[in-house]
């Protein structure tokens, strides 16, 4: 097992944490999530545990997956071009996304300068966190030569 946090609770506790039951494939999801570094959609979720769990729907998916958001236990990775796709590491980072293929890679938020407080009073909202995402060509597209941009 590869969890993010070396002395992290076990996946059942910190599910009924966040107020939600440990069921069997609350607890398999949260692992994918956890572990797959592909950003996954909910698609791919249950291509990986079909194997395992051929009972799993694809509703039951998206389903845990809008539970989990709620909770704060996963992020929405909101530059994805394709269906819903989720981050199961929650510590801070940013994204980069190729614009020919949709990967996602993490990006350590120490190369972008933060600001110190909020960046702005409203009254309308309250600051909550900074996320950037970054276009990018991956290497596999560039070196494909799938959309090449001219740099002027």
């Amino acid at each position: 097992m590869n969890d993010h946090q070396p002395h992290q609770p076990d996946r059942a506790t910190r599910l009924r944490a966040a107020g939600l039951k440990p069921t069997a494939s609350r607890v398999a999801i949260l692992e994918i999530l956890e572990e797959d570094r592909r950003h996954p959609t909910a698609e791919m979720v249950l291509d990986t545990l079909a194997g395992r769990m051929p009972s799993l729907s694809l509703s039951t998916v998206y389903a845990n997956l809008e539970a989990f958001l709620q909770a704060g236990m996963i992020r929405r990775i909101r530059g994805a071009r394709e269906k819903l796709r989720v981050d199961g590491t929650v510590q801070d980072h940013d994204h980069a996304i190729c614009r020919v293929c949709g990967e996602v890679f993490d990006v350590p938020q120490s190369l972008m300068p933060r600001p110190v407080g909020s960046p702005f009073e409203s009254e309308e909202f309250d600051f909550v966190d900074l996320h950037i995402e970054y276009e990018v060509i991956c290497s596999s597209c560039r070196e494909r030569g799938d959309g090449i941009v001219s740099r002027k």
